[in-house]
């Protein structure tokens, strides 16, 4: 998988949680944030990423991090922009767990791990892996990035409608009636 799926998941996600009261300069922090959380599983860290595949991608390793990394943040929970965007950015961070899922690349996703060696496999036809890193510049990686872009620009697109949706009715119950 490339980055560009979790990417746009991760901003799709960052948009549910935008807070109304939010200045652009806060929603494009919080929508970079949620974007490079949900690469966080992939992260080139020691005894991590793909370097340890079944640490990095585990469920159960990701949920400890997120609470860690709550519990570390709630005090600041109001400058951050409420509990719905450390839930959103949450949300970011886990979204990479299943999407990774969707790519037959082998084995799966072993998102029990330690206490299960069972992997998670969901596998979609269309989706391909890009097997090296740093991906070559070929018409192959193109058209693995272009199938990602379109699939989860969709997911993005209909995050961006749900929020103005959601913003359309909240502004027109919040108008006052004529006198």
């Amino acid at each position: 998988m490339t980055q560009v799926g979790h990417t746009l998941t991760g901003l799709a996600c960052g948009v549910l949680c935008l807070p109304e009261q939010a200045t652009r300069r806060q929603q494009a922090a919080i929508l970079i944030v949620c974007g490079v959380l949900a690469s966080a599983p992939d992260f080139p860290l020691p005894l991590w990423g793909h370097e340890r595949y079944d640490i990095s991608h585990s469920l159960f390793v990701n949920l400890a991090l997120i609470l860690i990394l709550i519990s570390v943040l709630w005090k600041w929970r109001a400058t951050l922009g409420g509990w719905r965007v450390l839930l959103g950015g949450s949300g970011a961070w886990l979204s990479h767990l299943l999407l990774d899922s969707f790519y037959n690349h082998g084995g799966g996703v072993g998102i029990f791990w330690p206490f299960s060696t069972a992997h998670l496999t969901l596998p979609i036809p269309w989706f391909s892996v890009i097997p090296t890193f740093p991906p070559p510049l070929t018409l192959e990686t193109a058209r693995i990035a272009l199938i990602e872009l379109v699939s989860y620009g969709v997911i993005l697109l209909l995050a961006i409608g749900l929020k103005r949706q959601r913003f359309k009715s909240t502004e027109h119950v919040c108008q006052t009636p004529p006198a």
